[in-house]
């Protein structure tokens, strides 16, 4: 019997080598181009990230790497084409604390769930905040916009990049530590409310301190205050926010990258020691010191690990300001 049963097994273990060489192999990764959504307009604060990493990314990997600019609704155009991308790796997203962790407390009906269709490759960067202020506004430090905005309650304003954008909230933050009333005036991207900015129709922007860098040194803007303190000659004069009296915003916003959920783990490691080697390029240090922002570099698991303790910090902070969309 036992004769028989492996005469009868035979012919299928004999096949078992040709069926293996029959398995399609894996494509190798990356086998095309590959796209980096921007939530943000051509030179917003992202964009200003995203190019210089394209690039860096295109020599790692040996694939063009094109960036696409997807801006307004909060981030939710720019994270819906990453959550209904294929999960292959060739589509990526340039992400901030708004996407990954303010966005669930500020929209009712956000089109993703972070925490479920963004999966973490690596942050990028730290981006010190900047307050600035028209100078036409008159207001030499911290001080004296709150009193002039306490002596005129509700008639100073301030711009933002949209609702639930890091400047809107981090701006709504430091509002009620103040006590003071202030309009906010949201824009599609970052660019329209610099623009406005320094055009005197806002009169406030809490911004990346790579993006006002250059308008702060052309004396077009008028720093107030910067979260954290910042290596940059433009802003080596301006106190921080703590220094100012006002504690909290120390956490700089972050910028990272993410690719929809599903994607290989091995692809994920790829894509993470290749945003490492662009972040180690002196070229690359050397521009985003420049600006004010900080590099950053940690492991998949260390940046989901970071998002997740946001997430329990933020989320009831968030609940309580109660930031709604226009």
């Amino acid at each position: 019997m036992l004769r028989r049963a492996l005469c009868a097994a035979l012919p299928a273990l004999l096949a078992l080598p040709a069926l293996a060489q029959a398995q399609p192999a894996a494509a190798p990764f990356p086998s095309r181009t590959v796209t980096l959504i921007v939530n943000g307009g051509a030179g917003s604060l992202p964009d200003l990230f995203a190019r210089p990493l394209a690039e860096k990314l295109h020599a790692a990997l040996g694939q063009p790497v094109v960036v696409d600019n997807r801006p307004g609704a909060g981030g939710m155009v720019a994270m819906k084409q990453l959550k209904d991308s294929e999960p292959s790796g060739h589509t990526l997203a340039i992400i901030t604390n708004a996407h990954a962790v303010w966005s669930p407390y500020i929209f009712p009906k956000l089109s993703y769930e972070p925490a479920r269709d963004l999966l973490p490759v690596s942050p990028i960067a730290v981006l010190p905040m900047a307050l600035v202020a028209h100078p036409g506004l008159g207001a030499a430090n911290v001080a004296e916009l709150v009193e002039k905005a306490k002596a005129q309650p509700g008639v100073l304003n301030y711009a933002s990049s949209g609702n639930g954008s890091p400047p809107h909230v981090l701006f709504e933050f430091w509002r009620r530590q103040a006590g003071i009333e202030l309009q906010h005036i949201p824009f599609k991207t970052g660019p329209d409310a610099l623009t406005a900015t320094l055009a005197g129709d806002t009169q406030l922007y809490f911004a990346g301190t790579a993006l006002v860098e250059p308008m702060v040194r052309q004396q077009r803007l008028k720093v107030l205050a910067v979260s954290p303190q910042v290596d940059s000659p433009s802003f080596a004069g301006a106190p921080t926010l703590e220094q100012a009296g006002y504690p909290g915003f120390e956490s700089a916003v972050w910028l990272g990258v993410a690719a929809p959920a599903g994607t290989p783990q091995p692809v994920v490691e790829q894509l993470n020691q290749a945003i490492g080697q662009a972040l180690r390029d002196p070229g690359f240090i050397d521009t985003m010191r420049r600006n004010g922002s900080i590099p950053l570099h940690e492991s998949a698991a260390a940046f989901a690990q970071r998002i997740a303790q946001e997430r329990s910090h933020w989320g009831p902070q968030l609940q309580k300001l109660g930031i709604l969309p226009d």
